[in-house]
């Protein structure tokens, strides 16, 4: 009697701990999935709402030494810049100007060259201009045949789209254009450009 008591205790002592290893296991396994599951990055999409404005680059450390300005109104996006003789970008040389329409942003987060997160931006090329801003620039330009332009007068512009300007045929106009944009802040940053733009206020 004394001996069965013992073994039916020993086989209920044995059960009860493998119950309980069984409970444990199992709530650390939930618990472990948890802390996973809350690691999952859920943030929306930055609203194309959110970079209307004007936006600007600083002067590039570099040659060619420019200066941008981004605007976006509604579902319009503009985009000029200014490339200067000198480091301090005083001296403008010639500019260029890209306006877009029909901007869309896209929902799927990707990596932009930066090594930000960000998203497409997809628009339709409606202006392709460059304009030389000096009596210098404008003879360089006809010396060299810029773009194939034999006729480049200062300040006024000209249409590029669709030439060859030296790296490339740019795309016409009405072309679906694909870019990346990532917001950080007041700081926004345009793949295709590699630089960012700061808002202004």
């Amino acid at each position: 009697f004394d001996n069965d008591m013992t073994v039916h205790s020993s086989s209920n002592i044995k059960i009860y701990l493998l119950t309980f290893l069984l409970l444990y296991l199992s709530n650390c396994s939930l618990m472990g999935l948890e802390d996973e599951e809350s690691t999952v990055d859920t943030t929306p999409p930055v609203p194309l709402t959110a970079l209307q404005g004007t936006w600007n680059s600083s002067c590039t450390s570099g040659s060619p030494y420019q200066t941008e300005t981004l605007q976006i109104v509604g579902f319009d996006l503009t985009l000029g810049a200014i490339t200067f003789d000198d480091s301090f970008c005083s001296s403008a040389r010639y500019s260029v100007r890209r306006s877009y329409s029909n901007l869309v942003g896209g929902s799927s987060p990707l990596i932009l060259p930066n090594g930000s997160v960000g998203y497409t931006m997809n628009s339709r090329l409606k202006e392709f201009n460059v304009t030389p801003l000096t009596s210098e620039a404008r003879k360089t330009m006809n010396d060299t045949l810029y773009c194939g332009i034999t006729t480049w007068q200062e300040n006024q512009s000209s249409n590029i789209a669709g030439r060859n300007c030296g790296s490339g045929t740019n795309p016409v106009l009405d072309t679906s254009v694909t870019d990346m944009y990532s917001l950080a802040g007041s700081s926004l940053y345009i793949g295709s450009s590699k630089k960012s733009y700061q808002k202004n206020p």
